[in-house]
């Protein structure tokens, strides 16, 4: 029925059933007017139209989002989570409290310092702690941090104070020449990583006038402790610094300065040249590779400066006892003191004097800890009142020359810490100052036609130095 009919039912066909339900009111019973009644609301129902459709089940379902009631959510087949309190007040907190920036932190290690107690200091917890520390030690040992190292820090902060802080990266030089960073991966672990500093070469040229000693000397003319010390262990071989050092000696050296990204020092390279001239004696020595291997320094006319036996194996000591007869200080008679005596601080290193096997290392009577070292040429090496050996020093093994072997002490028979050094030749104590020590190689033919060339360009560069020095020359004093 259309919309037109039905307007017509109401105007028409009701009217008409109330009349004659009003005249059937008249005639007939209480039972006759219910039984109209109820033919009344039956035609009603019947004549609903069917033109205004229902919603079908696809309808219902597929409806415009937010149109009808069929579309509510709690009509739907998967009901939307009900969220505790908890949760819904968790979710206001982070949408209230935006996480704060990471921060940049830098601390330099401390005598005492520990990584952990580091770490520690800037709110990071210990369960963190612990894996930042395990992921580097597989690259580098935390206790190899020394006072000095600068740690450079990358931290998260918390937005709430009840929770800790994150480490995001960790990055410090480890040394001169290698980098180390702790950062972490696509999955949030810990990686240590290694990477290598790309250090520039440069010469430096430095010389001064010695004063009390050649290291306080070089050391006041800015000279790189590490360069003087490489320069001490060149001349240890034909300089006795506590004795042929005097006020007014002149020394120079040309040795190679490595520099960082700025422009800094970050190392030293090897010493290239040196002179020292003394008031006796004029000592001028030049870097060279024998058949492009093995490097040593070499004089004027291509003669090793290296010989089998250091004239004095330890350094900073001075002669407190010489070779010869004396009045022993304990025994209080006159006898042959068979070596020379080095007083220096007990712990001092003690060097081996020349390649060679070591064939007693042990306490050894009144001597106490007793190390002798057989070389070639039928040269031995005795070090008595050791503090105690080296680590790995024992009899039998081969040592290289200046391998530190033990430590100055005073056990034994001894009056205080010193080194009792003594040389055997031919099964004979002599004395170690005074006996001619074999020298190291000599350069011939074409060694010696590549070294001079080597010279002739150190010389050129030097000349160079020189003259950015203001004209300083070594020779201002000849």
């Amino acid at each position: 029925m259309s919309c037109r009919s039905h307007f017509f039912f109401l105007t028409i066909k009701i009217p008409k059933a109330c009349a004659l339900f009003n005249k059937a009111k008249s005639k007939s019973s209480l039972k006759m007017r219910h039984r109209w009644l109820l033919i009344h609301i039956l035609v009603w129902i019947t004549a609903v139209p069917s033109g205004i459709a229902q919603p079908s089940d696809s309808q219902k379902t597929q409806g415009e989002p937010g149109v009808g009631w069929h579309n509510s959510p709690f009509l739907q087949e998967t009901p939307s989570p009900i969220k505790s309190w908890s949760e819904i007040k968790k979710e206001n907190n982070e949408l209230t409290i935006p996480p704060p920036p990471p921060t940049d932190a830098i601390y330099v290690i401390k005598k005492g310092d520990t990584l952990r107690g580091m770490m520690s200091s800037y709110g990071i917890s210990k369960e963190e702690i612990a894996k930042a520390i395990r992921a580097l030690s597989k690259t580098f040992k935390p206790r190899h941090l020394k006072p000095g190292h600068r740690l450079f820090l990358q931290i998260l902060p918390s937005p709430l104070p009840s929770k800790p802080a994150s480490l995001i990266s960790l990055d410090f030089a480890a040394n001169a020449k290698t980098d180390i960073a702790l950062i972490r991966d696509g999955k949030g672990k810990f990686v240590a990583q290694r990477y290598a500093r790309v250090l520039g070469r440069r010469i430096a040229f430095g010389a001064g006038t010695i004063t009390s000693s050649l290291y306080q000397a070089g050391y006041s003319e800015g000279i790189p402790p590490t360069a003087l010390l490489n320069l001490i262990n060149i001349l240890s071989f034909d300089v006795d610094f506590q004795r042929d050092i005097r006020v007014n000696d002149r020394f120079a050296l040309l040795y190679e300065r490595l520099t960082d990204e700025t422009g800094s020092t970050a190392d030293v390279g090897p010493v290239i040249y040196t002179r020292l001239k003394l008031k006796r004696r004029d000592i001028e020595l030049y870097r060279f590779k024998i058949n492009g291997k093995k490097v040593d320094y070499f004089d004027n006319n291509g003669r090793s400066v290296k010989k089998l036996l250091l004239s004095t194996p330890t350094d900073g000591a001075r002669i407190s006892s010489g070779f010869g007869r004396r009045r022993h200080p304990i025994l209080g008679y006159t006898k042959i003191h068979k070596g020379i005596d080095f007083a220096a601080p007990a712990g001092t290193p003690v060097y081996a004097a020349g390649d060679g096997v070591i064939e007693v290392a042990k306490r050894f009577g009144s001597f106490g800890n007793y190390i002798r070292i057989r070389h070639r040429n039928s040269y031995k090496t005795a070090y008595a009142h050791l503090k105690g050996f080296a680590r790995g020093i024992r009899s039998g093994i081969r040592v290289r020359q200046r391998r530190i072997i033990g430590y100055i002490g005073s056990t034994g028979r001894s009056t205080g810490p010193h080194l009792h050094y003594e040389v055997i030749h031919n099964k004979r104590h002599v004395n170690p100052r005074g006996v001619r020590i074999p020298t190291g190689v000599t350069l011939k033919g074409p060694e010696l036609k590549s070294f001079n060339a080597e010279r002739r360009r150190i010389d050129k560069v030097i000349d160079a130095q020189r003259r950015n020095r203001d004209g300083y020359s070594i020779q201002d004093n000849d």
